[in-house]
């Protein structure tokens, strides 16, 4: 989550978090780094009988990572925590499946759900491939509430009982969702509307660590959702942001900015087929006049 805010803010994006950190060191550090940014802490809270969430990676010299958590003080938000002004004036909530994983956190998600849909804010899910094996009963009850969702061929697989990307898009169309993305590894991605579908393959790097690529597809995709971008152009920003996040070492403050997204996305000008030439040309021109 912190990651796709990162790449948001660095976008131009207004954003803002809603969760626990414990009071030591790992929330000290990260307070201060996030202080640099426009992102809003206001409700950020303090749990100081627990540890901030933690998450060591392994990385292999082919970039891919294996991740070891501790969802310490994540999961202790609880409802009275979630602030209802905080949902006046917001366009979209951002909800990952593993905050659905256990209670408190689980209720508090609920409780900003049904705040988000007081005050006609949209709502978008990251599924997670844990959640939907762990807790396949809270995700398929959220996806009728959702403007976007966005997941993996397994993850939909146990959840719609889907065979194939255009078919889980289909499914996930017909539940009430307005955009379907089936992120599919280096194989690119699979997007969807009520207008229309779209394949966008992924864009060749050398990938060094895959940390933070997912969050950092997402935030293409709310990014693309939130300015008005056509479906093309919002997988494409999407499957930039998720290749320059996997050629560099780590997340956070590592992920890409405007610029190098545009610097990325006009080297790959020319020698795409139409609807990805569109698409690149619609996400530069955003970028650059926004």
């Amino acid at each position: 989550m912190i990651n796709s805010a990162i790449v948001l803010d660095n976008l131009g994006q207004r954003t803002g978090l809603l969760g626990c950190v414990g009071k030591d060191v790992w929330a000290e550090q990260m307070t201060r780094e996030l202080a640099k940014t426009n992102i809003n802490q206001k409700h950020v809270y303090v749990k100081p009988e627990n540890i901030t969430g933690l998450t060591f990676i392994i990385v292999t010299p082919d970039g891919e990572r294996t991740m070891f958590s501790y969802r310490g003080a994540n999961i202790q938000l609880e409802i009275q925590d979630i602030d209802e002004d905080a949902f006046k004036g917001i366009g979209m909530l951002h909800i990952s499946g593993y905050a659905l994983l256990k209670p408190p956190q689980k209720n508090a998600v609920w409780h900003a759900v049904e705040l988000a849909k007081k005050y006609n804010a949209q709502i978008c899910l990251d599924t997670g491939l844990e959640p939907a094996i762990k807790n396949p009963r809270d995700l398929r009850r959220l996806l009728g509430e959702l403007t976007i969702c966005i997941s993996g061929p397994k993850e939909i697989s146990i959840l719609l009982g889907s065979t194939s990307p255009e078919e889980a898009a289909d499914l996930l169309l017909s539940s009430g969702v307005q955009l379907a993305a089936i992120k599919l590894g280096e194989k690119g991605s699979f997007v969807a509307d009520d207008k229309g579908r779209f394949f966008c393959p992924s864009f060749p790097v050398d990938a060094v660590d895959t940390t933070g690529a997912g969050d950092s597809f997402t935030a293409g995709l709310l990014y693309g959702w939130t300015h008005g971008l056509s479906l093309p152009a919002s997988a494409v920003l999407a499957s930039a942001l998720g290749a320059l996040a996997a050629s560099v070492y780590g997340a956070g403050f590592s992920l890409p900015d405007k610029q190098r997204v545009v610097d990325f996305l006009r080297s790959r000008q020319g020698n795409s087929e139409t609807a990805l030439h569109n698409g690149i040309e619609e996400v530069i021109a955003d970028l650059e006049n926004d």
